[in-house]
């Protein structure tokens, strides 16, 4: 999908007009990483059983449960499909052009395919980061999963956590108790 995207924007010349909206999104994906890291992903686990506990499970509860299962490790595609289509909605009521509104949509797909990237790398265990950014952001991910997921937020980056005071290293915070089973979730 963001080969189209970036096929369409470049053929039709829509990134020249709009270069700037393409990375808008890119620009303030470390504050909405963090958000949705923070109040969508450990929102508090629905204590009804039914279709959206199971879907709360899936997208991460679950996750943190078990890391290390690659199938847990991505967003589901249900989850891609709703929040991509609020998100082109949301820009094609800015825009008000569904054409220019793939601009800033195709650098938000850009940018998620960073994201789902760097995740996996993360979780990667024979993975070894290059750089010593590369090295800290996989050192906080993995004390998020199994020191406190209280904690390091940011998968991409930093940015969101050293903003909001969230950047810890481990010797600074408490090993929680409950960093494999947000909300209860042991299943």
């Amino acid at each position: 999908m963001a080969v189209v995207g970036l096929y369409y924007i470049f053929s039709t010349g829509l990134i020249i007009d709009h270069l700037l909206w393409f990375f808008i999104p890119i620009i303030l994906a470390p504050f909405y990483e963090w958000y949705v890291h923070k109040f969508q992903l450990h929102k508090e686990l629905t204590k009804k059983d039914g279709w959206y506990r199971r879907y709360q499970i899936v997208l991460h509860h679950g996750h943190h449960r078990d890391p290390d299962n690659i199938k847990l490790q991505f967003a589901p595609w249900r989850y891609l499909i709703y929040t991509y289509g609020q998100v082109y909605l949301l820009y094609s009521l800015l825009f008000w052009s569904f054409s220019v509104s793939l601009v800033p949509f195709t650098g938000h797909l850009v940018y998620h395919l960073w994201y789902e990237w760097m995740h996996l790398a993360h979780h990667s265990r024979d993975y070894k980061p290059l750089t010593l950014i590369g090295k800290k952001l996989k050192d906080a991910h993995m004390s998020h999963h199994f020191h406190n997921e209280n904690y390091n937020w940011g998968i991409t980056n930093m940015i969101g956590d050293y903003f909001f005071g969230s950047l810890k290293d481990n010797k600074s915070i408490e090993k929680s108790r409950t960093a494999r089973t947000i909300s209860g979730y042991t299943d």
